[in-house]
């Protein structure tokens, strides 16, 4: 490891860090940055901090960069979550990430593979409780609520941000945690910003929060309180217990070439869902009959872009690689974002906007292909649990093997070499 006195350093800076958006990824990069000492502000669109989102899902690379980046998030995080060991007579699914299930066919109900995540297994919880949580580790007074950013602007003294209520604030260095519509990385790169709108993935879904109680009714109870994913032809579901075990979010996931509708969510009725799922068995109808809102969520996804960085403004999480749904990795991606911009921007040596512009440069060299491969990574896997992944289709051989080849990528990070990468790229760009 190499750390050089960046928690609790005494060492001042002569730039604040600015965070345009106060959700997950820029909660926790602001504490990770206070932690080690470094001022923050944070611009956040909405009246009050507010997630939207239903169930969320850390891995276990995520997972190990929360204590790195403050000891508390992870403490925080680890208080909330649901495991399968919060069903009593399922400890022994503790390490299960996911059950994989056949949805029909000859196979129907079967077992293809317990996809396990070593050591934590699948942890859950609400996106909103986690996000509540995280608010407690922000002095209050260094949050601005009501300030939906317009536009940025680097001047010869710093980036000037314009907020539609008519104010504005000039930042030495901006980090942009706006989500998949940013509106930093619209002014940070506006020809390109153009070209690289949010499109829609080729799959839309349906969402739900079901009562245990129902669930079980619904597929049995190992199906209910073991986290499941039921691949079929052309469509998907998925369920996991969450709120120690009270409540289980399912989805319904369904190939479509065409989303014909302006709106990123469209009415439907009933029997569009009973159509979508007609050809998945018996598990996903019966989930599909105790679902009660038939609306259909368009999947989006973040073209690759060129840079996460432009001088004194850098982007992280959705802002700058949104990614599907499909393998379980957008927030954690964030968080990985945040551990290695909280190394940089506190390393000690780390005094000046220039050397702010440094560490942006080695973050982007850094995070940049691999979150961008994950996002790629991600929309094969929604193929992958369609059966129609070229080269593996439903042989159930080359789904094994695959399920364990992707997965283990994305979870084998070691997060502490990455930040120390990162760290010697920065210095060696500090004498440009």
């Amino acid at each position: 490891m190499e750390g050089h006195g960046t928690m609790g350093s005494t060492n001042t800076k002569d730039f604040t860090v600015t965070i345009v958006g106060g959700g997950i990824g820029g909660l926790t990069l602001a504490a990770g940055l206070l932690r080690r000492q470094v001022r923050v502000q944070i611009y956040e669109a909405a009246s009050a901090f507010a997630e939207i989102g239903l169930g969320l899902s850390i891995g276990p690379a995520a997972h190990r960069a929360m204590p790195l980046i403050d000891p508390q998030i992870r403490e925080i995080y680890d208080s909330l979550i649901t495991t399968h060991a919060d069903s009593p007579g399922y400890e022994t699914f503790r390490q299960t990430w996911f059950e994989i299930i056949w949805a029909s066919g000859e196979r129907e109900g079967e077992l293809l593979m317990d996809l396990q995540a070593l050591p934590s297994g699948q942890t859950t919880l609400r996106r909103a409780n986690f996000l509540d949580a995280l608010v407690g580790l922000i002095p209050p007074d260094i949050v601005h609520f009501g300030k939906r950013l317009e536009s940025l602007a680097e001047t010869a003294d710093g980036v000037d941000l314009r907020f539609d209520d008519g104010t504005s604030v000039r930042a030495d260095v901006v980090v942009g945690c706006d989500g998949i519509k940013s509106k930093v990385k619209e002014s940070m790169l506006p020809e390109e910003s153009a070209q690289t709108q949010p499109r829609y993935s080729g799959m839309y879904g349906y969402r739900a929060v079901l009562d245990m109680e129902d669930m079980i009714h619904a597929v049995g109870d190992q199906r209910a309180r073991v986290s499941t994913m039921y691949i079929g032809e052309g469509a998907y579901g998925i369920s996991y217990p969450m709120m120690h075990a009270q409540k289980v979010n399912v989805g319904l996931y369904i190939l479509s070439d065409r989303w014909d509708c302006e709106t990123w969510v469209r009415p439907a009725v009933r029997e569009d869902m009973q159509r979508d799922a007609q050809n998945m068995g018996r598990y996903v109808k019966a989930l599909v009959e105790h679902m009660p809102d038939p609306s259909q969520w368009a999947i989006f996804e973040h073209p690759p872009i060129s840079t996460f960085f432009r001088s004194r403004v850098a982007i992280l999480g959705d802002a700058a690689h949104a990614s599907t749904p499909h393998q379980g990795a957008g927030a954690g991606q964030a968080i990985e974002d945040a551990h290695v911009l909280a190394e940089l921007l506190g390393d000690a040596r780390v005094k000046s906007v220039q050397h702010a512009r440094a560490g942006f440069k080695a973050y982007d060299e850094i995070r940049r292909p691999r979150s961008q491969r994950v996002v790629t990574s991600s929309k094969e896997n929604a193929d992958l649990l369609c059966l129609c992944l070229d080269g593996v289709g439903a042989n159930e051989a080359k789904l094994k093997e695959t399920f364990q080849s992707r997965l283990h990528w994305l979870w084998d990070l070691d997060v502490q070499e990455q930040a120390d990468q990162a760290r010697r790229k920065m210095l060696e760009y500090f004498e440009y």
